[in-house]
């Protein structure tokens, strides 16, 4: 697994946060203040991403913005990671649009005036299939490579079309995953809609924080979250280090004619296919990684799909994005890879900034202290706008 987000890289600094529960600041966004957004907030990937330093020459990276760069860094972990052969590798990640300082930058150009002329690698950079186009032509694969863009759930959705590929025959191994980037785009029309917490300038140990009853709206975060996939019988013949598994998932859209407010029927739906879609019973779930984002109306809809799909079963569950922040099309498949680091490793991360708890969630709170596990099996779910949802069912390899 490949791990980027304003955390840091690699799945060494990613379980020393999430295990201690010790929240990363986030980072003031200058375009932001620049432009009087009520959010100045960013939770901005820190490390260098130097093309050079990537390993890449001039004639790749002149196809590549920030997001591209982004999936080639965690691309080289999972696969120095997994030893993955290249050669017939599938290509499954995606973001929620192309490279938009491209499309800015043929904008100015036009304002300009006169005759216009923009740079040749102007359409890989812009189309939506940038990231996987570029991944596929970097690691000169043969495998099926494709984008899958899908709101918030797009990482979610793209590891289960790779590892049903798999299932299917199709492919032998896979990378899949997302990866977003900040853009001042994104800002001023998650902004604009009050998506972003507005009230959290001055505290940003505080700003995302699922589940609290103060919660005000979500703190964007730059990331990546490419995992490698194959069957299990692939893995043990090459002796390969199993994670975990993908074993099952479900899918729905809300189906209330809401573009941007959560239907919690929606997501129960999705949790109810993915547990039939598994084999697995209900009792086995140990742990639900939510995909609690710090909305006043997403995290509490969320929790009430989960009461009614375990009734009296108090299952853990809990969000990550009080340390990374939302990463979008990045959050499924990074928060699939925080879920088995849990289960392999068998510790719990707390929802950070979580207190004073939301009322409503009294009786069953998040998990709100670091924690020990046994458990097996889990759920990871991604839920977009268009009300475009997903769980994975997870299991612990040891």
């Amino acid at each position: 697994m490949g791990l980027l987000s304003q955390v840091g890289t690699g799945t060494a600094q990613h379980r020393r946060t999430l295990k201690s529960g010790t929240q990363v600041p986030f980072s003031v966004y200058e375009p932001g203040v620049q432009c009087q957004t009520g959010c100045q907030l960013v939770g901005a990937y820190r490390d260098p991403l130097d093309p050079q330093d990537l390993g890449l020459d001039r004639s790749e990276a002149r196809f590549m913005g920030r997001m591209s760069l982004l999936a080639v860094r965690a691309a080289q972990i999972a696969l120095e990671q997994s030893g993955l052969p290249r050669r017939d590798l599938a290509v499954v990640v995606g973001t929620g649009t192309g490279e938009i300082e491209t499309h800015r930058e043929v904008v100015r150009r036009v304002e300009r005036g006169g005759r216009v002329r923009v740079l040749p690698t102007t359409i890989p950079r812009i189309m939506a299939s940038t990231v996987s186009a570029n991944l596929a032509t970097v690691l000169k694969t043969r495998g099926p490579s494709l984008s899958v863009t899908a709101a918030c759930a797009g990482g979610a959705y793209n590891l289960a079309i790779a590892a049903s590929w798999i299932r299917e025959g199709v492919v032998d191994h896979a990378l899949a995953g997302g990866v977003e980037a900040e853009d001042v785009h994104f800002h001023l029309g998650f902004d604009s809609m009050r998506a972003y917490t507005r009230v959290d300038n001055h505290r940003p140990e505080m700003a995302s924080r699922p589940y609290a009853a103060d919660r005000a709206g979500f703190i964007f975060g730059e990331g990546a979250g490419i995992l490698a996939l194959e069957s299990r019988e692939s893995a043990e013949r090459r002796g390969a280090e199993i994670l975990g598994s993908i074993r099952g998932f479900g899918m729905s859209s809300d189906g209330s004619g809401e573009m941007v407010a959560p239907d919690s029927a929606g997501a129960e739906l999705a949790i109810r296919r993915a547990l039939r879609h598994s084999g697995v019973s209900r009792e086995a779930i140990g742990y639900i990684n939510t995909h609690g984002t710090s909305t006043p109306l997403g995290d509490v809809s969320e929790v009430r799909a989960i009461r009614h799909v375990f009734e009296d079963a108090l299952v853990p569950y809990g969000s990550t994005k009080g340390y990374t922040g939302h990463t979008v099309s990045a959050a499924g498949a990074l928060e699939a890879a925080f879920t088995f680091l849990m289960l392999r490793e068998g510790w719990l991360s707390p929802s950070v900034n979580a207190e004073p708890l939301d009322p409503e969630l009294a009786d069953y709170p998040p998990v709100l202290r670091p924690t020990g596990t046994d458990a097996e099996w889990a759920l990871s779910n991604s839920f977009g706008f268009g009300g475009t949802n997903i769980s994975l069912v997870l299991r612990r390899e040891r």
